[in-house]
């Protein structure tokens, strides 16, 4: 490339002499012609050197222009000329240097064929390893364990009735056991004794109707030796999310065994509403109880057939119950606890015929008690 630059050079400075030269040698011959023309005929000659010498003049300014023309055209081109081989040359350099570079690293480091494919085989099975390792991984994945938020346990409510019948009572599944101390009161001689119970219930009071059956041991002293037997039939007849209402017909002391009598024989019915003074409050909604009965047996004062028996009672506190009762006969009152809210275990404090009004007098009774369903919720 350097060598056609110079070749184009030289030929364009040649070109610019013998155009010099040419514009010279037909000046001169212009200068001489005119000469001869003014020695044949001096009158002519003066017409024709004005002519010839301004023709020669106006074709001199032309040809310069031309011919400046031309030289700046051709000083241009090989300005560019140069110019691009000034651009070439660290190319063609560069692509020369890199040839060098490449040659000398192939030299220094020769490149094995057969050990690149090699290595490109073993990339193509690495990749198939992977494959087959990810193919592996999905089989063995396993699926993640559902989280379920266990259900909340169930919480138990202290008792609401003391000495007086509620209309609710165990169904299906329900089994319960209580145990008692008394104080002797008038019928012992002034000697405590205790008292046990256990019962069950059978059938379902929402649906249809619920049966409780319950067996008294009327004493821990003489255990065994005497005995009764009670039943109640009972059935919710409404049912409201904050409100609830049951009604009962029991038989106390329908059968019983020993010669001890504990307690007279008696039927009776009652009536029992369950329902929340606070219904919003998350904690303590509390629960409230009204139960109202008639009945015979110890439910009645004397000579009389039946008697009339109620009481409230309020759950003060989600562990708490607080009540009051009439029996028929005397004037009860009460607290109940549940130590544990999870546990159906409760403990029962109350005192019975506060008015001193039966046959064994006011007694204070300690009573713990302990229910639960075997039936899976």
């Amino acid at each position: 490339m350097n060598k056609y630059h110079n070749t184009k050079t030289i030929n364009l400075n040649w070109l610019l002499l013998i155009t010099i030269n040419l514009l010279g040698i037909f000046s001169l011959a212009t200068f001489v012609s005119i000469k001869s023309v003014s020695a044949a005929d001096s009158s002519t000659t003066d017409v024709a050197k004005k002519e010839l010498s301004t023709a020669a003049k106006e074709l001199s300014e032309q040809e310069k222009i031309e011919i400046g023309r031309r030289i700046r055209s051709a000083i241009e081109r090989s300005k560019i000329d140069a110019q691009k081989s000034k651009n070439i040359t660290p190319k063609i350099d560069t692509q020369d240097n890199l040839d060098n570079i490449s040659t000398e690293a192939k030299n220094l480091f020769p490149l094995d064929t057969e050990s690149v494919t090699q290595k490109v085989d073993s990339s193509n099975n690495s990749s198939d390893n992977v494959e087959n390792v990810n193919q592996l991984r999905q089989k063995l994945l396993i699926e993640p364990l559902e989280t379920k938020t266990p259900a909340p346990k169930r919480t138990y409510q202290p008792g609401l009735s003391f000495g007086t019948p509620s209309a609710f009572g165990a169904a299906w599944g329900d089994l319960f056991i209580g145990a008692s101390a008394a104080t002797a009161g008038k019928a012992r001689d002034g000697n405590p004794d205790g008292s046990m119970s256990a019962g069950f219930g059978l059938g379902n009071s929402y649906n249809l109707i619920g049966l409780e059956l319950t067996f008294n041991n009327g004493s821990v002293k003489n255990f065994g030796y005497n005995g009764t037997f009670d039943l109640k039939a009972h059935r919710v007849i409404y049912v409201k999310p904050n409100h609830q209402i049951a009604v009962a017909g029991g038989w106390n002391t329908f059968a019983q065994y020993g010669n001890e009598g504990i307690r007279p024989s008696g039927a009776y019915g009652v009536v029992t509403s369950y329902s929340f003074l606070q219904p919003e409050n998350p904690v303590n909604p509390m629960a409230v109880s009204f139960s109202l009965g008639a009945g015979g047996g110890d439910f009645r004062q004397g000579d009389a057939s039946t008697g009339i028996f109620g009481g409230v009672g309020v759950q003060v506190h989600p562990q708490v119950g607080m009540g009051v009762g009439w029996s028929g006969v005397g004037l009860n009152a009460g607290i109940s606890v549940v130590p544990i809210p999870t546990i159906p275990f409760t403990i029962t404090a109350q005192g019975a015929d506060l008015t001193d009004n039966s046959p064994g007098g006011t007694v204070f009774v300690l009573t713990v008690g302990y229910g639960f369903n075997f039936l899976p919720r």
